[in-house]
């Protein structure tokens, strides 16, 4: 199988205007990181609160780390795989 070498520019080229059109909505909104929180510590008890907030946070470099790995995958390298995988948008993917 032969892979067009000018694939992982393409990639790159339409994940920077996907952000770039999405700009002023990209990374997690505080509704939504809050509503995550409080899913997350399944009470309003701030101890919960607290443990919440770190399960987020966890999902989240969980989530990076992912999309990173994925990026590698298909060959980008370490350092433009982490500039990618910081140009996610509010989807939360």
């Amino acid at each position: 199988m032969t892979i067009d070498p000018r694939l992982r520019e393409r990639l790159a080229a339409a994940i920077e205007r996907r952000w770039q059109s999405l700009r002023s909505t990209s990374g997690l909104n505080e509704e939504v990181f809050d509503a995550l929180v409080v899913l997350a510590a399944g009470s309003f008890d701030p101890a919960a609160i607290g443990v919440g907030f770190d399960r987020v946070a966890t999902l989240q470099r969980d989530m990076d780390e992912a999309r990173q790995r994925r990026l590698r995958r298909l060959g980008f390298s370490a350092d433009s795989a982490i500039v990618l995988s910081s140009l996610h948008t509010r989807n939360f993917m």
